[in-house]
């Protein structure tokens, strides 16, 4: 048999599995009400799930045990790697590298992790062979409390990023002492953006990459920059979204975007994530979740229409724990009727990572 004709049948073969499972999932949904499945077992602090389309696999990191994870769906196996030297809490690919090089943040550093997906441990060194520091903030004594905390490729492949302050008690953050910061290769330094933050979380773009939205978890709202892609600027900063005031319970914390153009965000201590529409400010609906500290969220799968959700038992009482075994998961909704808007903002440009 040919290589040419063997390449012809692995391709209708791997057709017919896709047609096939698509049909099942298009049964599955046929309700219309969505699916929440536990996709991974719990840790301490699910955080940052990041979809890799190349590689067809879910990032994500437990904050607080220093790690981070790599869910491959189709053996529904979980391997980490220990990053020892602080909370580990954002993991980004980098491009052309097939997801085996990943920007990831540790403490005060962004660092570059070299990876086989084997579990492993890496100390707390500035350089060795897997892995690299390529910035730091807020390194004084002063902001020695505070850490990375949430961050995102824009689609030029720059790193927008931000901090939190030091958390004595889950959920209480001392206020304003974080900041927002692009990280830009056509920059020697590392850009502040944004100063005076309490816990810089969410973030994400629209369709036309001309808004910025963005959650400090602090101010209990959604706001939007006006954003200048090509120079990596932002400008007039103002509210979409406030869930007091529309009785949403909990803290906003991470946030992904829709085919829809609208948003979807994760409720610390809310136990859901909501739908909104940035446009109007209109909450669309709730999905409650089978835990109450709900920490972010991002769009995934073959079809981009399974939104992964993280989630946290960190600081649970034993009765709470009793009464959400399962907190601490990923979890996978499906039959949401939407996915996610573009695969685009999905790696670190390479120069960045070779800073």
């Amino acid at each position: 048999m040919t290589s040419i004709l063997q390449a012809a049948l692995q391709l209708l073969a791997t057709f017919v599995v896709l047609q096939s499972c698509a049909a099942h999932h298009k049964r599955k949904c046929s309700e219309g009400e969505p699916i929440i499945t536990q996709a991974t077992q719990p840790v301490l602090h699910a955080e940052g799930p990041h979809w890799d389309v190349e590689t067809q696999s879910l990032f994500f990191v437990d904050i607080e045990a220093e790690k981070v994870n790599r869910y491959d769906p189709a053996t529904n196996q979980v391997t980490q790697a220990t990053l020892e030297g602080g909370g580990v809490s954002i993991v980004i690919p980098v491009e052309g590298t097939k997801a085996r090089k990943l920007v990831a943040t540790r403490g005060h550093d962004v660092v570059v992790l070299s990876w086989n997906y084997e579990n492993a441990t890496f100390s707390n060194t500035t350089r060795s062979e897997n892995i690299t520091v390529i910035a730091s903030v807020e390194t004084s004594s002063r902001l020695s409390g505070n850490r990375w905390n949430d961050g995102k490729a824009d689609a030029k492949g720059r790193l927008w990023a931000g901090t939190i302050g030091p958390e004595p008690v889950v959920g209480h953050v001392v206020p304003d002492q974080a900041a927002f910061y692009l990280l830009d290769p056509n920059s020697t330094e590392t850009i502040t953006e944004v100063q005076n933050v309490t816990n810089s979380n969410g973030l994400v773009w629209n369709k036309d990459n001309t808004l910025l939205y963005y959650i400090d978890t602090g101010t209990l709202q959604i706001d939007v920059f006006d954003f200048d892609l090509e120079h990596g600027l932002i400008s007039n900063r103002r509210k979409v979204f406030n869930l007091p005031e529309n009785n949403v319970p909990g803290f906003p914390d991470g946030m992904t975007i829709d085919n829809k153009g609208n948003l979807w965000i994760a409720c610390f201590n809310g136990g859901r994530v909501i739908n909104v529409d940035p446009r109007t400010g209109t909450l669309l609906r709730s999905v409650l979740m089978p835990a109450t500290r709900v920490c972010s969220l991002m769009f995934g799968g073959p079809w981009l229409d399974t939104l992964y959700v993280a989630t946290s038992r960190l600081g649970l009482t034993d009765e709470e724990h009793a009464q959400q075994p399962l907190a601490g998961s990923v979890f996978a909704v499906d039959c949401l009727g939407v996915s996610a808007l573009a695969p685009a903002h999905n790696v670190i440009r390479n120069d960045i990572a070779n800073e």
